[in-house]
């Protein structure tokens, strides 16, 4: 076969100088065997690349199209070559996806903080819903999954890791906590019930749900509330922005770092006849190994201390 890199390379040259004699000097060939090889192409391609004259080489339409394909393989065979130039325990490189948590996000920029300097620094963080991790690490989008969810989902998740032949591990079982502003009238409360939170206005992630797996499946499951004011968010600034500034709204959630309920003016409460917890597992392929720097945080994500204190 003549069409290889170094036929994709030679062809470039000549486009780029437009001559058959100065690519060949710069290329250290000599202009038969640089000639020859693009004749070689062009009869494997079926198709003429260059318009040869007295004055030089241009190209054809169909030249044009071949070069700046060429082009863009030699960048990304370059670019593959600079990367396996580094060494392994030089380069940072990982794939995460998790649900939305201010702790996953801490352990993430102490890890930074930690390997900035290495020669590659590549993390790739991706903040969704627990159906959308799960997908990630099926798809090999993403090495590694955390993500929590209601023990109401439980089945439901369990099932999928084992469908999706997923290695999976438990972290933490918790408790839900009301979240809300400070300026909220149920804050002064030490323990709320609940019928305190039906005139509300609930903050509830718009896509933590699949028909089989609802809202609505939860609260007929389960004795949480929710109110039939709700406000669906998607990110988590999102969420905390509105607790903040509405001091009518409420969130169930599984515990927010002092940092958080600190900058935004937030309390976690309790609500003493709600008997609901969250699960939190992390995921991964069983027949791909996970990188150095993902298996590092990973390690740092068992160490979490997921309790905190309701104030």
């Amino acid at each position: 076969m003549s069409l290889n890199l170094f036929a994709l390379e030679y062809i470039s040259e000549v486009a780029k100088t437009g001559s058959i004699s100065k690519a060949a000097q710069n290329l250290f060939l000599s202009q038969p065997h640089l000639s020859n090889t693009i004749k070689a192409v062009e009869k494997e391609l079926g198709v003429q690349l260059f318009r040869r004259s007295a004055k030089g080489m241009a190209l054809t339409e169909e030249g044009r199209v071949f070069v700046q394909e060429a082009r863009n393989i030699l960048t990304e065979v370059n670019a593959l070559h600079a990367k396996l130039r580094i060494k392994p325990e030089t380069a940072v490189r990982s794939r995460i996806s998790a649900t939305r948590s201010h702790q996953i996000n801490r352990c993430i920029t102490d890890f930074i903080n930690r390997h900035a300097a290495k020669a590659e620094f590549q993390i790739h963080v991706k903040e969704t819903n627990p159906f959308q991790v799960v997908e990630d690490v099926h798809c090999r989008e993403s090495e590694l999954g955390v993500l929590h969810f209601f023990d109401a989902q439980k089945e439901y998740f369990l099932n999928l890791f084992q469908r999706y032949s997923l290695s999976f591990q438990k972290h933490y079982q918790r408790e839900f906590l009301v979240a809300m502003s400070k300026d909220n009238p149920l804050a002064k409360e030490e323990t709320l019930c609940k019928e305190m939170l039906e005139e509300q206005i609930v903050v509830i992630y718009g896509d933590y749900e699949i028909p089989s797996a609802s809202y609505e499946t939860i609260t007929k499951v389960s004795d949480i509330i929710l109110s039939p004011k709700r406000i669906f968010v998607y990110d988590r600034a999102g969420a905390m922005e509105t607790l903040s500034r509405c001091p009518g709204t409420y969130m169930w959630i599984a515990g927010l770092h002092p940092e958080t309920l600190q900058n935004n003016g937030l309390v976690l409460r309790r609500c003493s006849d709600v008997e609901v917890v969250n699960l939190g597992y992390s995921i991964h392929s069983l027949d791909e190994p996970l990188s150095w720097a993902t298996a590092e945080l990973f390690a740092d994500m068992q160490k979490i201390d997921w309790t905190e204190e309701v104030r």
